[in-house]
C-alpha cells in the first residue's frame, strides 16, 4: 500500500481521537487533572465535549472542564459551565453545580454576595447530605466575610451540634473565629474537640472493612468508633479484627468488654480468647480457653480448630507425657486434616525431651493407631526431622523402614526415594540400590523417575560420567516413555559428547528431540535445551563427517521447496526463530514462503510482518517497507492482528529516513489498528512512543506529550515508559511549563526510581 493510502488512514485516524475510544479519552483527560497537567487535561475535556454534548458522561467532562478552568485561572469560563450546568440539570447535580459555583464567587471572585444566594440554595435544595454539609460550612464562611457574624457563628454552630467529618471542620471553624477574636485559650479548646470528634461513619465503616478482611483498618475504624457505637454485637468482631491487625491489647480490651456485655460464655468468645492469650503470650490463659471449650462445647464447629491449637501449645510446653496424654483425650476431635498435620508435633515432642527412644515411641504409636498412608506419613516425617538433624544415616534406615513395611501407601515412593538420597549423600551405595529398588517397584512412577535422575545429576555433578551413563542407561531402559525421559536422552548425549562418542552422542540427541509419542509420553524439552541438543547433534553428525545432515539439521526440517506443505504456525515460528538467532537470510525466505502462499490473509500478513523485520535488518529498506505495507493490506480487507506491529515497523523507516509526517501517519494507524491483545497493545505502546518522537521533530509538541501522556497513563513498561517520562518532562520544560514537568518528575521517581536516577546522574 502507497503512502499516499497510509496518509487518508491518519487522517482517519486523527478524526477519531487516534484510535482511542470515547471512554479512553474521559479517562486521559482525568488521568491528566489528577496529576495536575489541567491546561493538557481541559484540551482533551473539550476535545471529548466536541464529539459527545449528551448524557451523564458529557456532563462529567463538562465538570472536569470546569475544575480545570478554575486551575488554570479561567474562573469565569469556569462560572459559565457551572452557570449552564446549574440551570440545565436537576436535583443532586444541579445542587453540585450551584456549590461549585458559589465556591468560584466566594473564593476566585471574592464576591460573597453573589455567592451567597447559590450557597443557600445548594444547601436547602435537593442536594446530597455531603454536598449540603458543604455548602452549609462555606455559607457559614460567606456570612462572616459580609460581616454578618452572628448568622456565621449560628451555621457553624448547627452543624458542629451534629455528627461526622463536618461536625469536626464546624468546629475548626469555631476555632478560627475565636483565633480571629483573640480568644486563644478557648480556639485550642475548640480545636481539640474537633479533632477528637469521631466521624459518625466509623461503625459502619469497621463492619464493612471486618467483612472485607481489612483486618488493620477495621481495627482503627473500631477504635475510632468506640464501644457504644459499635453495639454489643460489634465487641467480639473488633477484638477478632483488632487481634488479626497484631494489636493484641486492643484485642484483650474489645474481649473484656464483650464479656462485660455478654457475659454467658459462646464458641465464637472462647475461641477469640484462646487466640488472645497465645498472642499475648499467655499459654496458662490460652489453654485455659481452649479446654473451657472444649469441656462445654464438645459438638461446636470451633472444637476441633481449639483441639488443634490446644495440643500445639502444649507440644511447644515441652511436656511429651502430657501431649500425649491430651491428643489420646481429643483425637476423636480433629479432622483428618488436623491429624496429619499435628503428627510431626507428636515426634517433636519426643525430641524436646532429649530421648531418642521416646521419640521412636511417638512415631510407633503414630504407625500404630493410624491408617496406613497416616502411618507412613508419620515414617516419613520421623526420617524428616533425623535427617535435618545431621543424622542422614538413620534417616535413610526409617524412610526405607517405612518404604518395605506400607509399600502402597500414597508415598512409600516418595520415601524410598528420599531414602535414596540420604544413603548416597551418607556413601552407602548398597543401602541407596536397596531404596531405589524400592522405589522403582513403588508403582509411584515420579518417585522412580526422580531417583534415577537425581542419582545421573549427582554423579554429573561429581564428574562421574560412569555413574551418570548407567543411571540414565537404566532410567531409559525401564522407564523408556516416562515423564523425564526427553530429559534423560538429552543428558545421555552430553555423556556420550563430551566422551567424544559422536555417533552415540547423535543417536541419543535424536531421541531427546523426537516429539512425546502422545499422552503420557515423555515432556519435550524446553526450547533452551532443544537448541542446545539440536546444535551439539549438528556437531556430532559433522565430526562424524555427515556434513549435509548437519547443515540440514540447522535449516528447516525440510526444503524451502517443500515448505508450502507445512503449517503456517510452524512456518511463523521458524522465521521467528531464525530472526531471534540474527540468521537474516534464512528468516527471510521462510518468511517469503509464508507471505507469498494461498490461504489466510492473516497468515500472509504474518509472513509479510516477518519478511519486513528480516529485510529491515539486512538494511533491505525498501524490501521492508513493501512488505510492512503489504501486511497492513488493503482498506477494504479485514484488519488482522498484524496491522499494528506493520505499522510499527513502517513508522520507524519512514522516521530514520526522516520523513516525520509519513512516519507520524504511520504510527497513528498502527494506534488506530492495534488491539487488545499482549501484542497488540505492546504495538500501540511503540506507536504511541514512536508518534511522540516524530510529532516532536515536526514541532508539534502538545501533540508529541499528549503521546507520551498517553503511554505514561495507560502502560507501564520500563523501558518505553521511563523514555516518555523523560521526553514529556523535557517538552514541558520547553514550554515553559516548570510546574507541570516537576510534578511529572515526581511521579517518575515514585514509578521508577532507578531510571530517574540514572536520568539525574
Amino acid at each position: 500500500m502507497g503512502m499516499k493510502r497510509i496518509v487518508l488512514i491518519a487522517t482517519l485516524a486523527l478524526s477519531a481521537a487516534a484510535g482511542m475510544a470515547a471512554e479512553d479519552r474521559l479517562a486521559l483527560a482525568e488521568g491528566l487533572a489528577r496529576r495536575g497537567m489541567h491546561a493538557q487535561a481541559l484540551a482533551e475535556y473539550e476535545a471529548f465535549l466536541k464529539e459527545n454534548q449528551e448524557g451523564d458522561a458529557a456532563d462529567d467532562a463538562r465538570f472536569g472542564l470546569a475544575a480545570c478552568y478554575e486551575k488554570v485561572g479561567r474562573d469565569a469560563e469556569a462560572r459559565a459551565l457551572y452557570q449552564a450546568l446549574a440551570g440545565r440539570l436537576s436535583g443532586e447535580r444541579q445542587a453540585v453545580a450551584r456549590l461549585r459555583l458559589g465556591l468560584s464567587f466566594l473564593y476566585a471572585a471574592d464576591a460573597p454576595g453573589e455567592a451567597r444566594p447559590l450557597l443557600e440554595m445548594a444547601a436547602t435544595g435537593q442536594a446530597a447530605e455531603e454536598a449540603r454539609q458543604v455548602a452549609l460550612l462555606n455559607l457559614g464562611v460567606c456570612y462572616a466575610r459580609l460581616g454578618q457574624g452572628k448568622a456565621a457563628d449560628s451555621l457553624f454552630a448547627r452543624v458542629a451540634a451534629g455528627k461526622g467529618p463536618y461536625a469536626a471542620q464546624a468546629k475548626a471553624a469555631q476555632a478560627g473565629r475565636l483565633l480571629e477574636q483573640g480568644q486563644a485559650a478557648e480556639a485550642w479548646a475548640r480545636y481539640r474537640e474537633a479533632i477528637a470528634d469521631a466521624p459518625e461513619q466509623a461503625a459502619p465503616a469497621f463492619h464493612a472493612a471486618f467483612k472485607a478482611q481489612a483486618w488493620p483498618e477495621a481495627a482503627a475504624f473500631a477504635k475510632a468508633a468506640g464501644a457504644d457505637r459499635l453495639g454489643a454485637t460489634g465487641l467480639l468482631p473488633a477484638a477478632y479484627a483488632a487481634l488479626r491487625a497484631k494489636r493484641p491489647d486492643e484485642a484483650k480490651a474489645w474481649l473484656e468488654a464483650a464479656k462485660k456485655a455478654s457475659p454467658a460464655p459462646t464458641p465464637d468468645r472462647l475461641a477469640v480468647e484462646g487466640a488472645v492469650a497465645e498472642a499475648l503470650g499467655d499459654v496458662p490463659g490460652a489453654l485455659a480457653a481452649h479446654e473451657r471449650l472444649l469441656a462445654e462445647f464438645p459438638k461446636s464447629a470451633q472444637a476441633p480448630a481449639a483441639a488443634q491449637a490446644m495440643l500445639i501449645l502444649r507440644a511447644k510446653a515441652n511436656d511429651p507425657a502430657a501431649f500425649l496424654k491430651a491428643h489420646d483425650r481429643v483425637a476423636a476431635l480433629l479432622t483428618p486434616e488436623a491429624r496429619g498435620a499435628l503428627a510431626p508435633l507428636l515426634l517433636d515432642a519426643a525430641i524436646r525431651a532429649d530421648d531418642a527412644a521416646q521419640a521412636r515411641a511417638a512415631a510407633a504409636w503414630l504407625m500404630e493407631n493410624a491408617d496406613a498412608a497416616q502411618a507412613a506419613d508419620a515414617g516419613y516425617r520421623l526420617g524428616w526431622l533425623e535427617h535435618r538433624s545431621g543424622n542422614a544415616a538413620q534417616a535413610g534406615e526409617t524412610w526405607l523402614r517405612t518404604a518395605e513395611r506400607w509399600p502402597a501407601a500414597p508415598c512409600a515412593g516418595q520415601a524410598a526415594y528420599a531414602a535414596a538420597t540420604a544413603f548416597a549423600a551418607a556413601k552407602q551405595p548398597d543401602r541407596a540400590e536397596r531404596a531405589l529398588a524400592l522405589a522403582l517397584a513403588s508403582g509411584d512412577a515420579a518417585a522412580a523417575a526422580d531417583a534415577l535422575m537425581l542419582k545421573a545429576r549427582q554423579a554429573l555433578a561429581e564428574n562421574d560420567a560412569a555413574g551418570a551413563a548407567a543411571a540414565l542407561d537404566e532410567y531409559l531402559a525401564r522407564f523408556p516413555k516416562g515423564r523425564s525421559a526427553a530429559e534423560a536422552a538429552y543428558l545421555r548425549g552430553l555423556v556420550f559428547f563430551n566422551a567424544q562418542d559422536f555417533a552415540a552422542a547423535e543417536a541419543a540427541l535424536g531421541k531427546a528431540l523426537a516429539p512425546a509419542e502422545g499422552e503420557g509420553g515423555p515432556t519435550p524439552l524446553d526450547h533452551a535445551r532443544r537448541t542446545d541438543a539440536a546444535l551439539r547433534r549438528a556437531q556430532a553428525l559433522h565430526a562424524l563427517g555427515r556434513g549435509d545432515e548437519a547443515a540440514a539439521l540447522l535449516q528447516p526440517l525440510v526444503s524451502l521447496k517443500d515448505a508450502q506443505g507445512l503449517p503456517p504456525a510452524y512456518l511463523g515460528w521458524l522465521a521467528e526463530f531464525r530472526l531471534g538467532r540474527k540468521e537474516w537470510a534464512e528468516a527471510e525466505a521462510v518468511a517469503r514462503v509464508l507471505a507469498h502462499r494461498e490461504g489466510a490473509a492473516a497468515d500472509r500478513a504474518l509472513g509479510n510482518l516477518l519478511l519486513g523485520r528480516a529485510a529491515e535488518a539486512q538494511g533491505q529498506k525498501a524490501t521492508a517497507i513493501a512488505a510492512y505495507e503489504a501486511a497492513l493490506g488493503d482498506d477494504d480487507a479485514s484488519p488482522t492482528a498484524y496491522d499494528a506491529p506493520a505499522a510499527v515497523g513502517l513508522g520507524r523507516l519512514r522516521a530514520d529516513a526522516g520523513a516525520h509526517d509519513h512516519a507520524r501517519a504511520a504510527f497513528l494507524t498502527a494506534i488506530a489498528r492495534a488491539d487488545d491483545s499482549t501484542e497488540g497493545r505492546l504495538a500501540r505502546a511503540q506507536a504511541y512512543a514512536g508518534l511522540a518522537a516524530a510529532c516532536d521533530a515536526l514541532g508539534l509538541r502538545d501533540e508529541a506529550l499528549r503521546a507520551s501522556m498517553s503511554l505514561i497513563i495507560f502502560y507501564d513498561d520500563k523501558t518505553l515508559v521511563p523514555a516518555a517520562f523523560r521526553a514529556a518532562i523535557a517538552n514541558l520544560r520547553a514550554q515553559g511549563r516548570a510546574d507541570e514537568a516537576e510534578t511529572l518528575r515526581r511521579e517518575f521517581a515514585q514509578r521508577y526510581p532507578d531510571e530517574a536516577r540514572q536520568t539525574a546522574e
